[in-house]
């Protein structure tokens, strides 16, 4: 489309002189060829600006750039966003309909456009509502409840009783109640404990790859709507996640413990069990969470205590070389003195 019917679309005032170019794609500042546009919103890419080969750079203030427009929005990442669902692939599966490799059973109800791709598997008693996708080669176990408008994305294990909501996506690898790890410790074989409960996930709710969240002992091990979940994180059993959460890869949240509303985790992040963590707290990346966090608290370090704390006695460790090394001076100095 013309970069002027796109500054349009995209809310924004076109600053510059090709509004009747027409606009190929969107790339990055440094990688933009000169039919594309970028976007600007990071200060780190500053230095891009002047050495950019774009047609125009999505950004919020008028900036010097070798670029020859600019598309002024207020909130540059969100333009930066539509201009991605604009000109975005067609990704969606070759395939429509149920394939004829996929394995339904007899009791299973699917709603008329249900899709269901090669080798998927959905067994008794699973219910699957209208326009959901159900990749390639997935397992869909007895009595599993999928919403609508759900894509479940190749080679994901949902087992029985599982319940998702409507406009769920969750990535390929992902498997969603397996059994929590409980165990009584013996000495002639360690005492399996029953997972009896079930994995509720809330509506729009977003599930990276390689995601594995455990079943309930008894209830249901719940993530809350809109929460996002990042890449490879593990959920133990009897978690509850509020709605709204950012968890990044690598975190894993040990059994029943709580996590309220709007709570950021950074990555490789790590909890204990049984324990709170108040809504809108931001637990910083590699945390090691081993009490409650209060709501709106920011921790760090490990284990996890007030960032501006964990900031101070991270300066006050690199101060120790030095500090050892005046006390040693200091030690030498006291000795040479008694020998005097």
């Amino acid at each position: 489309m013309k970069l002027s019917i796109l500054a349009t679309k995209l809310n924004g005032e076109l600053v510059g002189p090709d509004g009747d170019t027409e606009v190929a794609g969107v790339s990055t500042l440094q990688d933009a060829q000169p039919d594309q546009i970028c976007y600007f919103g990071n200060r780190s890419y500053r230095k891009c600006l002047k050495s950019t080969s774009a047609l125009a750079v999505i950004t919020s203030e008028n900036l010097e750039s070798s670029a020859a427009n600019l598309i002024l929005v207020q909130k540059p990442y969100r333009a930066f966003r539509e201009a991605l669902i604009l000109f975005r692939h067609d990704t969606q599966s070759g395939f429509t309909g149920i394939h004829p490799t996929s394995v339904i059973h007899p009791d299973a109800v699917l709603s008329a456009d249900v899709t269901v791709g090669p080798n998927a598997v959905i067994d008794s008693c699973a219910r699957i509502d209208e326009g959901t996708f159900i990749g390639a080669g997935s397992v869909i176990g007895p009595g599993v409840t999928i919403g609508c408008g759900c894509v479940i994305n190749p080679l994901v294990s949902v087992y029985h009783d599982c319940v998702v909501g409507s406009r769920v996506i969750i990535h390929s690898g992902s498997v969603i109640g397996s059994d929590g790890f409980g165990f009584i410790p013996d000495p002639e074989g360690h005492l399996k404990i029953p997972q009896n409960g079930n994995v509720v996930i809330e509506d729009d709710v977003e599930i990276g790859a390689g995601c594995t969240i455990d079943r309930a002992v008894v209830g249901s091990t719940v993530i809350g709507r809109f929460s996002k979940l990042d890449n490879l994180i593990q959920i133990a059993h009897n978690v509850s996640v509020g709605s709204s959460c950012l968890i990044a890869a690598q975190t894993g949240i040990a059994g029943s413990s709580v996590i309220g509303a709007g709570v950021i985790f950074g990555g490789q992040v790590g909890t204990v069990g049984h324990i709170t963590i108040g809504d809108g707290a931001v637990l910083a990346a590699q945390s090691g969470v081993t009490k409650d966090v209060p709501a709106g608290d920011t921790v760090s370090g490990y284990p996890a205590r007030s960032h501006k704390q964990a900031l101070r006695m991270n300066a006050a460790v690199s101060d120790l070389p030095d500090f050892r090394k005046k006390v040693l001076e200091f030690m030498r100095e006291f000795s040479n003195k008694e020998e005097e």
